[in-house]
């Protein structure tokens, strides 16, 4: 088992390859997240939805499935994916949430008005992510997983 670590640590050591020290970080982090106990947030659930299995920008690669819902607890907004929530493995997996309606892919990205929540703590399974405190629950019609470094659509849910 040392083999594999000696590797990674050559690669994870190459200047001139840092972006692929970057992306193999990234999926080792990714790979241990998934092994995270599923969290919740007690609240008054607002808005739910589920993620469009069937996005343009889905495909073997780039996909996910499963639950979200918007959440109100202690005054503060969070959007919640279910204990239903699978992620393809990836290196840089954000959330964001948007005042309008799900896209379904990458082209759809920019300009859709998309607004960075954080990374994503949990590839499989629940978790909850704190909305900023400018945003009330009229403004989050959609959550978008999207991943930061390769510009690449994972997957959308519209919120109702």
């Amino acid at each position: 088992m040392k083999l594999p670590v000696i590797l990674v640590g050559i690669v994870l050591s190459l200047p001139a390859e840092a972006q692929v020290s970057d992306a193999l970080q990234g999926h080792i982090r990714d790979l241990r997240d998934r092994s995270r106990p599923d969290a919740f947030i007690g609240g008054e659930i607002l808005k739910r939805g589920t993620i469009d299995e069937t996005a343009k920008g889905q495909d073997l690669l780039h996909n996910s499935k499963g639950g979200w819902t918007l959440v109100l607890s202690a005054g503060a907004l969070y959007v919640q994916s279910g204990d239903d929530f699978r992620n393809s493995p990836g290196p840089d997996h954000h959330v964001y949430v948007s005042a309008k309606p799900a896209i379904k892919d990458n082209d759809e990205f920019e300009g859709s008005g998309q607004i960075e929540v954080g990374r994503l703590v949990k590839p499989n399974g629940a978790a909850y992510y704190r909305l900023p405190d400018s945003l009330s629950a009229a403004e989050v019609r959609s959550v978008l997983v999207w991943c930061k470094r390769f510009r690449e659509y994972i997957g959308s849910a519209d919120l109702q």
